[in-house]
């Protein structure tokens, strides 16, 4: 059985709802983005709608529907799409949050400056002070963790604009009420009582690596080693790295649900970056509301999972309870069948009591007339035990009721 958040569709399934519904739509509801379910597609071999399809149906022009091409194995094939894994929203959530959205769009736009500012927001300065001390990779890039400020991988070259962009987040998140958790993992940014892990890094521009002349004499020894020894040998494919990496001036910032594990898919939020012709800059009002409306629905999921702990307590809770009642119970039956056994015992006594009596009449000093008295007392003693008082006693010393028993 699949999890909510995974769902399976043959080829030609897969195909119907990508020419029904609009991508945006459709992968909004498998929670995944536009790129993400047209990649799908791709895989596959599913065409889908171009730009400006749903726009010319809509009015009426003739569009054109490419057929699915048939592939070996369509009918074994299964496409698993799996999602982020969002709560159920429902028309509460969604008024919530169209609530919190406005609330936030009534403060101005988010506006990076173009210049360094005299000041940075503390949080900016954090970040700052932490990749003053960290040294760059083989790559040319700095990383930045530190507590109090935003976990940050940059090149040289990026600094400056991404300190930038911190500075104006930080401060909007400000303005609208919202507040910072330092961690260890970096700053957090806390939007009504819910953490989210904030990150930038830049993204990696990747080139076949030409090797140099030891690195080809590196190879040729390693293949007539595998050519000699099998390739198991060694595991290495080759003796020098496949890809260069290098910066390319491009951001990408993230945000993820602090109150789940991060590893885990359904905790991204989401990822803003540098667009053709839209930089990451001139839109931070578009993760701003998504963190708000994220928000609301994550405070809903804790509310819900607060309310089936409390109630998995208190199912735990009445069981034990239950269980010490019937605990109770058990001693208070073994108490009576205790305390009757003795009875039977002062009654068998009482009357060999009385068959002594009769028997052996008065004496002065006899062992029997010694043994008689014996009785007598030992009949006095558990006489004393089955009175009313001493079987009061006797319960509440071991604990046989309590209030909810009565």
């Amino acid at each position: 059985m699949l999890p909510d958040h995974c769902r399976a569709f043959t080829r030609e399934e897969l195909y119907a709802l990508v020419w029904e519904t609009p991508i945006s739509r459709l992968a909004k509801s498998f929670g995944l983005s536009n790129v993400g379910l047209r990649k799908i597609c791709k895989r596959h071999n599913i065409p889908t709608p171009p730009l400006g399809y749903w726009a010319k149906l809509a009015h009426g022009k003739k569009v054109r529907r490419p057929a699915l091409v048939a592939e070996d194995g369509d009918r074994s094939v299964s496409i698993r799409i799996v999602g982020r894994c969002r709560a159920h929203i429902t028309p509460e959530i969604e008024a919530n949050q169209a609530a919190a959205i406005a609330a936030s769009q009534r403060h101005p736009s988010i506006t990076v400056a173009g210049d360094r500012p005299p000041r940075f927001h503390p949080i900016a300065a954090a970040t700052a002070r932490a990749l003053r001390t960290a040294k760059r990779d083989q790559e040319g890039f700095k990383k930045a963790h530190a507590n109090d400020g935003v976990c940050l991988a940059v090149s040289g070259g990026s600094v400056d604009r991404a300190l930038r962009i911190i500075d104006a987040f930080a401060r909007a998140a400000e303005v609208r009420g919202h507040g910072f958790e330092d961690h260890a993992g970096g700053i957090r940014v806390v939007i009504h009582e819910v953490p989210f892990e904030w990150s930038i890094h830049e993204i990696k521009d990747k080139k076949e690596h030409e090797p140099t002349a030891s690195e080809v004499s590196a190879q040729t020894k390693l293949e007539a080693q595998q050519a000699q020894w099998g390739r198991a040998y060694s595991r290495r494919p080759r003796a020098y790295r496949a890809w260069d990496y290098s910066p390319s001036g491009r951001l990408s910032m993230t945000f993820k649900d602090a109150t789940i594990p991060s590893w885990r898919r359904e905790a991204l939020v989401g990822s803003w970056r540098d667009r053709k012709g839209r930089r990451l800059e001139d839109y931070l009002d578009e993760p701003m509301t998504a963190l708000v409306a994220a928000a609301v629905a994550i405070r809903r999921r804790l509310a819900e999972v607060a309310e089936k702990k409390r109630l998995e307590e208190e199912e735990r809770e009445f069981r034990r309870q239950a269980e010490v009642r019937r605990d109770r119970q058990r001693k208070r039956r073994d108490f009576l069948i205790n305390m009757a056994d003795e009875y039977a015992r002062y009654r068998r006594l009482n009357d060999f009591a009385v068959h002594l009596k009769k028997e052996i009449g008065a004496g002065r000093g006899q062992p029997t007339d010694r043994l008689f008295d014996e009785l007598g007392l030992l009949l006095q003693t558990m006489e004393a035990e089955f009175a009313r008082e001493a079987i009061d006693l006797a319960a509440a010393r071991l604990g046989l009721f309590a209030d909810d028993d009565m």
